[in-house]
């Protein structure tokens, strides 16, 4: 019983890899590496934490709770279809933006009320162990929507100003290319036995 219900989470990671999948297709079609990237990090992240979470059912629970898997998060196709780029005009793009981010925002907060649900069922169950991990996953999750809320509150006060907009895109893509390159580093165990790399590179700092 338990296992299914923490495997709420892992089929919640499913849909959110859609969410953000979308969401990154959306700004890079309006030409917004720095929201891309966001999203494209938040992806990467959260398929990795799908895959801990995974780990956990099967090395707690012995045993396998097959994934729901989502065709679509149905966002970038309503907000995109039809369109071309190169004709959009300055109020499609703004608006497509504003229409992003609270797709982004609600999505954020019914996950923090998912996750809270869950913890709840297995506190009540007396899986402790289980709601301890829950609970790291929900500390995840809130700040994600704490940043989110902050950001659309800038955005807002500035009344999600195009030139702003455009000008923090460069600072945003570095900082989550570097993030990425983050959790991509190479592993220091499998890069010290790779017999592909030689004696010197070996050597660990």
């Amino acid at each position: 019983m338990s296992a299914q219900i923490i495997n709420r989470i892992s089929d919640n990671y499913q849909t959110a890899l859609a969410v953000h999948r979308e969401l990154a297709d959306i700004f890079w079609f309006l030409s917004l590496p720095g929201y891309a990237m966001l999203h494209e990090y938040q992806h990467l992240d959260e398929s990795l934490a799908q895959r801990k979470v995974k780990n956990y059912i099967t090395t707690t629970y012995h045993m396998y709770v097959p994934d729901k898997l989502p065709k679509t998060a149905n966002i970038a196709e309503p907000l995109l279809n039809g369109k071309n780029r190169k004709a959009l005009k300055a109020d499609d793009t703004w608006k497509i933006i504003k229409e992003s981010f609270e797709i982004y925002r609600e999505w954020e907060e019914g996950t923090l009320k998912e996750y809270q649900k869950i913890a709840k069922e297995l506190f009540e169950n007396g899986e402790i162990s289980a709601f301890n991990f829950v609970g790291e996953i929900i500390r995840d999750v809130k700040a994600e929507l704490i940043f989110l809320n902050d950001k659309i509150i800038e955005l807002n006060a500035m009344n999600w100003d195009m030139p702003n907009i455009v000008a923090e895109q460069t600072e945003l893509y570095e900082r989550y290319e570097y993030l990425m390159r983050n959790v991509l580093g190479k592993s220091m165990k499998y890069h010290h036995y790779n017999s592909a790399v030689t004696v010197e590179d070996k050597r660990l700092d």
